[in-house]
Order: structure tokens, then sequence, then C-alpha cells
């Protein structure tokens, strides 16, 4: 490989732009350049909340040349780079400089680009700089395959340190990569759709998708499963407790983010399909435990969840405050009182950063009751991002667990929440009001909570 081309200014790779319409393009060995935009979706919140950026190239005669074609195996790094950077630059115009677009972006850059971090990080520096690009608004992905490169540490931080977020594209479900995720701490991962293919043709891949996902959770990452293009795909997503989807069967890609106008009612019809169809949860709770012997999961991991007796007993003791304090939300709103009289108690708590309560079918009711003083969140709020209170809630643990066991407090493992937090607990317990079951839900930030008691 020949060595790094000094000199990528911002300047220079806009100076082989073109733009019309609004729209910006870019010219690369006779190839015009353009963007395409590929909704992601969150599950629970049946809205779109950012968008993955792709690369659309055209040669003179008017013929697609695939981006595989472009990006192939790296003889003049110089080339290389140019073209990365010159697609990039074409995304984040097209998504930033227009009218305001909604949620964040999602950029792919070459595995030895984003390597070279002394050079490409200076160049993104200038870029968000520009473009006025907020933080946490601009995502990286990377391929699973840099995960274990040894030059990978530097750059990861130089590009945090920008406010950009970390994406892993392409995730396999193996011991290895989930040790290496531990480790590189990606805001999202993203199951590629070899996962989805899987899990649809095998039965014992589908039933170890959920343990996989509930993994990555528990390491502070949000899921993303890749290129979902039937139904039954799409209802393996949802089992299998992701965050996010992506994927034809949801809708074309669009040249004009700031036009998309959402997915219809895919979303809300595709639950309520699941919910016919799905078995009841009962068994979640062994699931859970079960985890302890599943083979799909990281050896890394594994020894951050081994504790003493001792540890456990105080862990428990630092829980029960909370349990004695979603209890009696419980008993409050049975009684009459109103939710947010009801919860002063357990927002007091250190740590505490909302409740909010459910309905019998896991459909959020109203908004969250949010702490006077939250503990300032770790990643995106998505449940911000969204902008909607009416959020479908049934395929989490908290909510399952709830249900199958009436008026007993629920506590989860901590988790990657959508709220932003990577390291969340929520509390649950279900009740009735007015004769009408729901489940009542507090959340905890137990990092917070641990520097308070502390």
């Amino acid at each position: 490989m020949n060595a790094p081309t000094y000199g990528y200014t911002l300047g220079f790779i806009q100076s082989m732009l073109a733009e019309k319409s609004g729209r910006a393009s870019g010219w690369f060995k006779e190839l015009e350049l353009g963007t395409v935009f590929q909704p992601i979706f969150s599950l629970p919140h049946k809205r779109a909340i950012g968008f993955d950026a792709s690369l659309r190239s055209v040669d003179p005669q008017g013929k697609s040349v695939p981006a595989e074609t472009l990006f192939g195996p790296v003889d003049n790094y110089s080339e290389t780079s140019l073209l990365d950077l010159l697609s990039t630059t074409i995304h984040v115009q097209n998504f930033f400089a227009g009218k305001p677009t909604h949620g964040l972006l999602f950029v792919n850059l070459h595995p030895e680009v984003f390597l070279d971090s002394d050079h490409t990080a200076d160049f993104l520096a200038e870029l968000v700089r520009h473009y006025r690009v907020p933080e946490r608004r601009l995502v990286i992905d990377i391929p699973g395959s840099v995960l274990k490169d040894e030059r990978l540490s530097a750059p990861l931080d130089r590009y945090r340190q920008l406010g950009c977020l970390i994406s892993v594209d392409d995730f396999g479900v193996d011991n290895s990569n989930l040790d290496t995720i531990w480790h590189t701490a990606p805001a999202v991962v993203k199951m590629g759709r070899s996962v989805i293919v899987g899990a649809t043709a095998d039965q014992r891949a589908r039933q170890a998708l959920p343990h996989a996902v509930s993994l990555l959770h528990e390491m502070g990452t949000l899921v993303v499963m890749e290129g979902v293009e039937t139904e039954t795909e799409a209802l393996i997503a949802i089992d299998a407790d992701a965050d996010f989807v992506t994927g034809f069967y949801f809708g074309a890609p669009h040249e004009d983010p700031g036009g998309f106008s959402g997915p219809g009612t895919v979303l809300d019809e595709l639950w309520s399909t699941y919910k016919k169809r799905a078995p009841g949860r009962t068994k979640e709770t062994s699931a859970r435990v079960s985890l302890e012997d599943e083979a799909l999961h990281s050896s890394e991991f594994r020894k951050k969840r081994s504790a003493s007796p001792a540890e456990i007993g105080h862990y428990r003791e630092e829980r029960r405050p909370f349990i004695a304090a979603i209890q009696r939300i419980a008993s409050r709103v049975k009684s009459g009182d109103t939710f947010d009289i009801a919860c002063s108690e357990f927002l007091t708590l250190p740590g505490s950063i909302c409740c909010y309560m459910l309905d019998a079918d896991g459909r959020q009711i109203g908004a969250e009751v949010p702490s006077r003083h939250p503990p300032a969140a770790q990643g995106v709020n998505f449940n911000a991002l969204a902008a909607t209170a009416d959020g479908d809630w049934s395929r989490r643990d908290f909510f399952g667990r709830a249900r199958n066991e009436p008026e007993v407090a629920q506590v989860t493992r901590q988790y990657c929440s959508l709220g932003g937090y990577t390291r969340c607990v929520t509390f649950s317990i279900a009740t009735t009001v007015q004769g009408k079951p729901v489940v009542v839900c507090g959340d905890v930030d137990w990092t917070a909570h641990a520097r308070v008691r502390h």
C-alpha cells in the first residue's frame, strides 16, 4: 500500500462537487457520485431516527457502478482516501446543508481511511465545523473486521473527540466479536443481513438471537437489524428485541431525507401482527437466567458478570429503596393519586431518570415524568429524538416480567436504554388503575447512582 497522501483539505474536496436543485454530487474518474438515504427505524417508537448514507455512482453511459467495485482492494491509498473523503462530504452536505433533516446520519469509512486518523480526523474536524454538524448526529460505521486491529484505539478516541458516534457495521454473532465489542464500546452495533437470514432458516439461530441482543444491550450498545426484506424477518427483529431496523421491507431509499414523511402504518401493523402471533413471554425470566450457560456470549463479559455472594447481597440492598418506591407508586395510583404525584418519592432517589406507565399491551400512556435533576445521558436520547410519547415497550423484559407477576416488583440487569443511558436499570410493577391493568416503570442510571453512593 502506498503511503498516505497529505493535503486533502475540505476546500480541495469541495472543488470536485457540483450542485443541482439543492443536491450535491461529485465526480471521480468520469463517474458521477451521489447519495441515497435508507431510513433507520426505532421499533419501540415506530419512527425514523436516522438514515444510512450510501454512495450511488453512474458511468458516462448512465450505468450504475456498485460501490464494491469502487472500493475494492487498496492498490493506491491516495485514490481510496480521496474517494472516501469525497463521498463523505457529499453525504454530509446533502444531509446537513439543506432544510433541517431528521435524526442521525450514518456514513461508512473505508477501514484504512478510518485507521489513518492522523489525517482523516483533521479533515472531519473541518467538515463538521463547516456544515455545523450537531454533536452526536454523525455516526461513523466501521466494519467488524477492524475491531481486532491493534491501531484501533487512537482513531476511536480522535473521532469521539469530534463529537462523532461509532457504529460497528455488518456484525456477526460469535464469541470473538462480542469480546471486541466490550472493549470498543460502540454506540450502535449493526447486525448484517446474514444474521437475519440465518435466523429465518435455522430455529436454533433464531432462538439464540435474543440472547445475543440482550448481551449487547448489557455491554452498553444499541442494536440495528439490517437488511430486513420480509415480514417474517421484521417479526424476528422484534422478537429479538432489536432497537432499530432498516431494509427494503420498510421502504426504498430516499434521495432527499428532508422530504421523508415517515413509515406510514407499516410498523403499527407489524406490531399488531407480532402480538397476535408471538407466544406469551412467560419464560422470560428463565430465558434470562439461561444466558449464563449460553454459548453466544463474550468470555470477557462473563468475567464482568461474576460476583461474590457478598457483592450480590450488597447490590440487592442498594436496590431496596427503588423497589420500595416503585411499589408505593403502584399503591398510590391504584388508590387514585395522579401519576406525577405518585412518582415524586422515586424521582428523588440518586440516579433516578424518569417514571412512565404502560397499558396492558405495553404501549406508553402519556408522557414520562422526568426527575427534576436527571443524570447526564452518556449517549443519544432516542426517546426525545423520536418525539413520541406512545412507544411500544411490550417486548422489553421489564414489561413482560411485570405482567407475568402482578403486584410484584421487577428489576432488570443494567442495559443500554434508548434514553441514552448505557447502564440503565428499570424497576417495574404491574397493577391496576380504575380496574384497568397497567405497568408502572422507573428508570435509574446505575452509573450515577453508584457515584452518589460512593
